[in-house]
């Protein structure tokens, strides 16, 4: 590992680790091994939580904060949506 890396790939964990890459993702998904889904085919492992991994330690567990979008307008104390003409 650079000193200047901050993330890692799953096969690069999974070198470091001497395990195969399955074995990582699968430490990811139950949540063992803290990673950054950025995409939904890239994941990438913090470095100071892969080292707290490797040395034995188990980083503290976080919630998943899940943002949904606003399927509906936000409207004024006063306003209201207008009902849909049906004929």
């Amino acid at each position: 590992m650079n000193e200047q890396q901050r993330y890692l790939t799953p096969a690069e964990a999974a070198d470091a680790l001497r395990v195969s890459t399955d074995t990582v993702l699968r430490l990811v998904s139950s949540g063992d091994l803290p990673a950054l889904r950025v995409s939904p085919r890239v994941i990438r492992i913090p470095v100071p939580a892969f080292e707290a991994f490797a040395a034995g330690r188990t980083p503290p567990r976080r919630q998943v904060v899940t943002r949904r979008r606003a399927t509906e307008p936000s409207l004024g104390s006063k306003e209201r949506l207008e009902e849909p003409v049906t004929r």
